[in-house]
């Protein structure tokens, strides 16, 4: 038995020790919307990051596309001013398409889709509608930018929160 403890401490002391040396993340600035939209485009929609848990509805998102018809969904952010802010770090522009959308469809809304569960909101979709005006639902998946710095969910109650990103791009092909 006294093995068995004494293992088991050993454990925990090596768990503990190991993960002291790991480096937080460093956290992007949240710039003003417009000064992220020369890059990204205009922002078209928001709705909110997809949470695990009922404790809240997820952080916000704002949903802009540039010229290339590329969707970028990027964390928001709102001061006490209710000046909206956006964190778009330089890998940002690197970063891996998580998604397309059929070229000539309009973004008309954004949503989390319901989980039949009050355990969590759902993964976010988007409300789009075709140059014909056919309307339809699309879920959307999101990455975890790499690299250093990353977005961070503002100041609020709960744990530090990393927040992740949304690049589509546009499916010349139709309907996916």
């Amino acid at each position: 038995m006294k093995t068995l403890y004494a293992v088991a401490v050993v454990g925990v002391i090596l768990s503990a020790s190991s993960c002291g040396g790991r480096k937080a993340r460093e956290q992007a600035p949240y710039r003003p919307v417009a000064e992220v939209e020369r890059t990204y485009g205009p922002l078209i929609t928001t709705g909110n990051h997809p949470t695990l848990d009922q404790h809240g509805t997820g952080e916000r998102v704002g949903l802009f596309r540039d010229a290339s018809g590329t969707i970028w969904g990027l964390p928001l952010s709102v001061d006490s001013d209710a000046a909206v802010f956006a964190c778009a770090p330089p890998a940002l522009q690197n970063a891996r398409v998580t998604g397309s959308i059929d070229a000539g469809w309009t973004v008309i809304g954004s949503t989390n889709q319901p989980t039949g569960w009050r355990g969590g909101t759902g993964d976010l979709e988007l409300l789009l509608r075709d140059p014909h005006g056919v309307i339809r639902w699309q879920r959307v998946h999101s990455a975890d930018l790499p690299g250093d710095p990353a977005c961070w969910a503002p100041e609020s109650p709960g744990p530090p929160q990393r927040l992740h990103y949304y690049r589509l791009s546009p499916n010349p092909g139709g309907s996916q």
